[in-house]
């Protein structure tokens, strides 16, 4: 489809138009849409750079997340800033790889309207547009990815010092996440594929070693950077860290291949374009230019290895629709010279492309307010020094016992090993202030019940707090988790004035407690009180019941 017809101009108008449109709604999906778990945590990772992190906290990835994000805890000033700067931090990376491909696209040798159709139907993925501003590491690979095939397919010549810069971005890549070798092998295989098939074996061998010395200074730099004069333990975590994560699969979650199903269906035509694309492209593999070839390649390994990952999460397509769009127009000019054919592909192209704003405001639905609210209160009744858990790390700017992660491995694994568990050993040994309740922290309660019961209070909805409720003149239990000062408080958090008896003692003003169980009574006051830590609670406390549902929908 090297020609529109006529109104070329006003077609390019009208794309650029709807790109716009489409960055501002990847913004205002940034902003307002639900989290997923992953994004706290990987978000909040970032707060221990240069502090625990690799000292006493040894991280089971590639780092170069956690350092891009380290600049949301910079510029944010409390943990919902943190959070909604993070999201807007990788938007703007979502932006920087749509302005990659297009130029990828035009180094190819698209033209610029073509361009823009490209980029366009780059942005008409729901996969996309709902998953490139999430706070999490593949965004931040993906822009190196497409950088690195841009180096690569710009070039005029290229020549050992390009492919030594691919080498470059892809180790980056690696380093954002080491599912990154996807990338690594896609390039890898296009350069070298490329070469062979043209029977340059020594130009093939001279990529290769060029784009694996790049991808190796990258990974030295980061392991004398991190480990200083000892590098051998950070090379060693990112080699043996993401093992056990990629091996165990998708099996304890019953299986991911319906999430491969979920956006074939949402996105059916731009995926037969793009698939089509790809296949008579490579009928016609001779006939590219080496350029062609070798983004061609890389775009079909990439496509097929995300495509067979057996941990298909909806972000992890982020990681090959930008390669796949750049093949999106291809089936039009196969059919360019039949008219009815041709105006019924793009019909059915134009239709994906409006039909793809509908599904984006559509998913406005799932926002993030009620997690933001939950997270605002949580940061206010905690000091600097407060430490929580959550098994997700939805406070990015206040300290954990533990970076546990309780994921469905991890949950099973709790509720296997009991009171071996790390869940039980933070409760048992270093217990946290507060708890932020979800679901996973329901799957884990059986375990940890012995622990909490007669230590935490709820004082707002999916929040506990160390403490007790009393009744005037009924006995509790209150097993002190973390010692310190207490005093009687009103279920609104505001001060009361009383007389609580424990242990046999009565005292009318905050008492110091030491940890362990402690017979405790409400002898005078109202007929209801918390006995708190001392602290600032008026008026954030909220009644209402959990609210398990606040991750529900996070995948569709």
């Amino acid at each position: 489809m090297r020609a529109y017809g006529g109104d070329r101009y006003q077609i390019g108008t009208i794309a650029l138009g709807l790109i716009m449109v489409k960055i501002i709604l990847l913004f205002v999906l940034a902003w307002n849409s639900l989290f997923v778990m992953d994004e706290f945590g990987q978000l909040g990772y970032a707060k221990y750079l240069f502090r625990e992190l690799f000292d006493t906290i040894q991280p089971s990835k590639a780092a170069g997340s956690t350092a891009f994000f380290k600049l949301a805890h910079l510029v944010g000033w409390d943990a919902t800033s943190i959070l909604l700067v993070g999201r807007i931090q990788t938007a703007l990376l979502g932006c920087a790889i749509v302005a990659m491909v297009y130029a990828c696209a035009r180094s190819l040798g698209e033209d610029r309207v073509r361009a823009l159709s490209i980029v366009l139907v780059l942005l008409c993925f729901s996969n996309f547009m709902e998953r490139v501003f999430r706070t999490i590491a593949e965004p931040l690979a993906v822009f190196f990815a497409v950088a690195a095939l841009l180096v690569v397919v710009r070039a005029h010549a290229l020549s050992a010092r390009h492919v030594l810069a691919a080498g470059v971005l892809s180790g980056l890549a690696f380093l954002a996440t080491q599912k990154s070798v996807y990338f690594n092998v896609a390039l890898g295989l296009g350069l070298v594929t490329d070469a062979a098939m043209m029977r340059r074996y020594s130009t093939g061998l001279a990529r290769g070693a060029c784009l694996v010395l790049g991808w190796s200074l990258s990974i030295l730099a980061y392991c004398f950077v991190f480990g200083g004069s000892n590098p051998v333990p950070i090379a060693e975590s990112l080699v043996f860290g993401p093992i056990e994560v990629a091996t165990r699969g998708g099996v304890e979650y019953g299986g991911l291949r319906h999430l491969v199903l979920q956006t074939l269906l949402r996105n059916v035509v731009l995926y037969v374009f793009c698939f089509s694309g790809m296949a008579l492209s490579l009928m016609r593999f001779r006939q590219l230019e080496e350029r062609n070839r070798i983004a061609l390649i890389f775009s079909i390994v990439i496509t097929v290895l995300v495509f067979i990952h057996d941990q298909p999460w909806p972000y992890v397509f982020i990681m090959a629709l930008p390669f796949m769009s750049l093949w999106s127009l291809t089936p039009l000019d196969r059919i360019v010279a039949n008219t009815r054919h041709f105006r019924i592909a793009s019909v059915a192209l134009v239709t994906a492309v409006v039909l793809s704003f509908v599904s984006n405001i559509v998913y406005l639905r799932f926002n993030n307010a009620a997690q933001l609210e939950l997270v605002a209160r949580a940061e206010s009744l905690l000091a600097p020094g407060d430490r929580y858990f959550d098994g997700i790390g939805m406070l990015p700017n206040r300290s954990e016992p533990s970076t546990l992660w309780l994921d469905r491995h991890y949950v099973l694994a709790t509720l296997r090993q009991g009171d071996r568990s790390e869940a039980y050993e933070i409760f048992s040994k270093s217990p946290p202030k507060m708890i932020l309740w979800s679901y996973r922290m329901e799957y884990i309660y059986p375990v940890i019940a012995p622990l909490i019961r007669n230590s935490y209070v709820t004082v707002a909805p999916n929040l506990r707090i160390a403490g007790s409720r009393l009744y005037l003149g009924e006995q509790e239990v209150f097993d002190v988790p973390i010692p310190g000062v207490y005093g009687l408080y009103s279920a609104t958090g505001t001060p009361l004035r009383g007389a609580v008896d424990i242990d046999g003692t009565v005292f009318d003003r905050p008492v110091h407690l030491s940890s362990g169980p402690k017979a405790v009574t409400l002898r005078m006051g109202s007929g209801e009180a918390l006995l708190l830590p001392q602290g600032s609670y008026a008026g954030r406390f909220k009644p209402g019941s959990d609210d398990l549902s606040m991750f529900a929908n996070a995948y569709d």
